[in-house]
């Protein structure tokens, strides 16, 4: 869709909104603050237009103090006490995923460096839960390390933000098994976590999340009101009412992928798709029978937001932000092979969005339209009472949404005179992109990791006019690929006592190496990550 403006239109680079509360409010300021302390400055001058998201933890209150918090990160002239409350537990900046080629090169059994050392997706979401994966695993390990010693509040001294890190998982078990020799054979494992009952999730997008979110389709929208009985840290109530699903065929649920441009196949057009009614399979011998005529929303990928097209329309590979958070919904965002030494999913409490923020539709993209996930299994092989008892650990989880009027960019404009796509009036120019987290050293002289989103390798940023410029070091892999959390996450298994582990630390994996151990240690979730894909909307 398109929009002609006069000459000389000009608006704010943020459209101006009311948001919801203060403490959504507080969520995006803790979340900017990390982004300007742990990224170049040099950087967020030249990239304004850019996409920042964050995992935060909230200590609550007990007696007047903080559970858990620290005041090491006051200094002379003191600090708002406030913002003590809060701890950023992975932050991601940035806009780029691989290009289509080079997923397919890394994906093959033959490629040199094996599979994992290159990042995927470089949108921020899924760098901020990279970010987390990292940091909590760091913290069980750590507690491994310590051989379950009480360590204090100071967890590193190594942060960028200041010493004095707040540990957000507490052990709950020393061994979950007291019967027969063969049940301590049979047991997950000795060692488990959760989160401390103190501590709730929160999830900052400084945009809304690419795909389903953006889609202003099929559900009536409504401003925000700022409710100003809500103290700084209190956030709604909020229950999700059911939504219609009145538009299935037209794409209201459909899982969408991130466009990629390098793929030059042009887009199916009516003279080569074989009209639906003379479509035909075999039913039996001597018989055949019609197919049923595809949903419109599978026939074209013109319905869909800019950045965005259908699966198997051979248009891009790795799904939207709004279908993984959504995933993140149902099955926790600690990742599978985490899930052997935690008592449950770790998921999300609220969800803050700075632009393009609907409640309606972000509820619909990020929980609602799984309506129904977690209530039944339904994949093969779940069908003994032991398995159907651990799938019921994943439920659908309904965050509460939020809108935030900080802005990343206040005073920037837009220049609006001539044709516009509507959606598409920010620029990402930069390839580069961050990913940063508590126990993230400093490399260079900055704290995030630099992120080539173009390779999903780690460069050296040069602090220069020439902002892509490399100093000439070659990229290497960041401590938050999939390599490098498959490494740690096996180390921690090991380390826990869960049985049956034998690894061994290695320069080189395949996928089908790492899909295969997903597969053995942490069949449960993978069984039902299967089965979100088989959710009857998508």
């Amino acid at each position: 869709m398109q929009h002609i403006h006069a000459e000389g239109s000009v608006r704010h680079a943020e459209k101006r909104r009311k948001g919801t509360c203060q403490f959504a409010n507080r969520i995006a300021r803790t979340s900017l603050d990390a982004y300007e302390r742990s990224v170049p400055q040099s950087y967020r001058e030249a990239n304004k237009q850019t996409c920042v998201a964050a995992i935060v933890a909230h200590f609550h209150h007990q007696n007047g103090s903080i559970c858990g918090a620290t005041n090491n990160n006051i200094d002379d002239e003191g600090v708002d006490d406030t913002n003590l409350h809060l701890q950023v537990m992975g932050l991601g900046v940035g806009t780029k995923f691989l290009p289509d080629a080079i997923i397919r090169e890394e994906q093959s059994a033959t490629f040199e460096d094996g599979y994992g050392k290159r990042i995927r997706d470089c949108h921020a979401e899924v760098l901020a839960r990279r970010a987390f994966r990292c940091q909590i695993s760091l913290e069980i390990l750590s507690d491994l390390n310590s051989n379950g010693e009480e360590q204090g509040d100071a967890f590193s001294d190594d942060s960028s933000l200041g010493a004095g890190y707040s540990p957000v998982l507490e052990r709950i078990e020393s061994c979950d098994c007291n019967g027969s020799d063969d049940d301590k054979l049979n047991a997950t494992t000795s060692i488990r976590y959760q989160l401390r009952s103190d501590v709730t999730l929160h999830f900052y997008a400084s945009s809304a999340p690419c795909g389903n979110a953006v889609l202003k389709k099929f559900i009536k929208m409504q401003k925000e009101t700022f409710d100003e009985s809500l103290g700084p840290d209190d956030w709604p109530d909020e229950r999700h009412a059911p939504i219609a699903a009145h538009s299935l065929r037209l794409g209201q649920f459909a899982l969408l992928v991130k466009k990629d441009g390098s793929i030059s196949q042009s887009e199916p057009t009516e003279g080569n798709i074989e009209p639906p009614s003379t479509q035909h399979q075999k039913d039996s011998p001597g018989r055949e029978k019609k197919l049923r005529k595809p949903w419109p929303c599978r026939e074209s990928d013109s319905w869909c937001p800019p950045s965005c097209s259908i699966t198997g329309f051979d248009k891009g590979t790795i799904h939207s932000c709004s279908d993984k958070i959504c995933r993140w919904n149902c099955l926790g965002m600690q990742g599978s092979l985490l899930m052997p030494v935690l008592d449950g999913p770790l998921h999300m409490t609220t969800l803050t969005v700075g632009r393009k923020f609907s409640r309606a539709v972000c509820s619909r993209a990020v929980c609602c339209r799984a309506d129904g996930f977690g209530s039944r299994i339904t994949s093969k092989g779940n069908d003994d009472d032991k398995n159907a008892e651990n799938s019921g650990k994943y439920k659908l989880n309904h965050p509460t949404l939020m809108e935030t009027n900080v802005y990343m960019d206040e005073a920037g404009t837009h220049v609006m005179a001539g044709v516009k796509s509507v959606g598409e009036d920010a620029i990402f120019d930069s390839n580069l992109c961050w990913v940063w987290w508590p126990e993230k050293a400093f490399d260079f002289a900055y704290a995030a990791d630099c992120l080539d989103g173009k390779t999903g390798l780690k460069i050296n940023y040069h602090d220069s006019a020439d902002l892509e410029k490399q100093d000439g070091m070659p990229p290497s892999f960041s401590a938050c690929s999939t390599f490098s959390l498959f490494q740690l996450n096996m180390e921690i298994l090991q380390r826990s006592g869960v049985p049956n582990m034998s690894w061994k630390s290695q320069s080189k994996l395949s996928l089908s190496d790492i899909r295969q151990m997903k597969c053995q240690i942490s069949s449960q979730y993978e069984s039902v990550k299967t089965d979100f894909f088989r959710h009857r909307v998508f």
